[in-house]
């Protein structure tokens, strides 16, 4: 005998901006910006990753970033999606909309996503848990995707708003950079098994990297074109 709880399991829920630049495009200093300030007074718990992708390719660009761009749409920089879900200006909008939208999406989610990890500093290698639970039957499959991001990079930066009439900058602070991704671009299949989902990887991060400036990002999403379920980073 299966007793079944009537009523649906829900999760807090964690916002997911993905940004798209690149250290060629001028006008991406102010989407960036546009970004920061929007996240002043955001009310729900937002994660931020950016793509080095959509307008050209730069020594931060992944492949991973470049197939995203494709499966999205993405057809410039600066350019960006919250939770891939049609928001007023549409799926992919410019940052500098933010502040005029209305986040639509509900503050609870229908799955959760917790991760857990260890790091060994000797080594640099990480060992990553991503697990959640759903209200979800078992039946339905979804896409995990996986990250690694590394805050405060710095490089050059083209920039026609903040350059002080150089248009560029020799050593301009990129944030919430994407560095690897430890799944495919559009994630990796999951099945749930009695209404919950777990996985395991193993990462070393590389000597280039500061360590303290990196964080583990996982988000969930159905299979297909859909909106981001939930989000979580460490």
């Amino acid at each position: 005998t299966v007793k079944v709880n009537d009523v649906p399991l829900t999760f807090d829920r964690k916002h997911l901006i993905e940004h798209f630049t690149g250290d060629q495009c001028g006008y991406c200093p102010y989407g960036m910006y546009s970004i920061v300030d929007y996240l002043e007074t955001a009310k729900t718990p937002t994660i931020w990753v950016s793509h080095h992708a959509g307008f050209s390719t730069d020594q931060y660009t992944i492949k991973e970033s470049q197939e995203l761009v494709s499966a999205l749409g993405v057809s410039g920089a600066p350019s960006m999606a919250m939770n891939r879900s049609q928001q007023e200006p549409g799926l992919i909008f410019h940052p500098g909309y933010l502040p005029e939208i209305t986040i639509a999406d509900a503050k609870t989610a229908a799955m959760s996503v917790n991760i857990a990890h260890t790091y060994d500093a000797s080594s640099r290698k990480m060992d990553i848990t991503v697990s959640g639970e759903s209200s979800f039957d078992s039946d339905s499959k979804f896409l995990l995707s996986v990250l690694v991001k590394e805050n405060r990079l710095v490089g050059k930066q083209a920039d026609y708003y903040y350059a002080l009439g150089q248009n560029s900058w020799k050593e301009f602070m990129h944030v919430r950079v994407i560095r690897d991704m430890l799944t495919l671009a559009t994630g990796d299949t999951i099945e749930l098994e009695n209404q919950a989902y777990s996985k395991t990887w193993s990462y070393t991060i590389p000597q280039e990297w500061v360590a303290e400036n990196c964080c583990v990002v996982a988000y969930i999403t159905p299979v297909g074109k859909k909106p981001v379920i939930n989000a979580e980073q460490v």
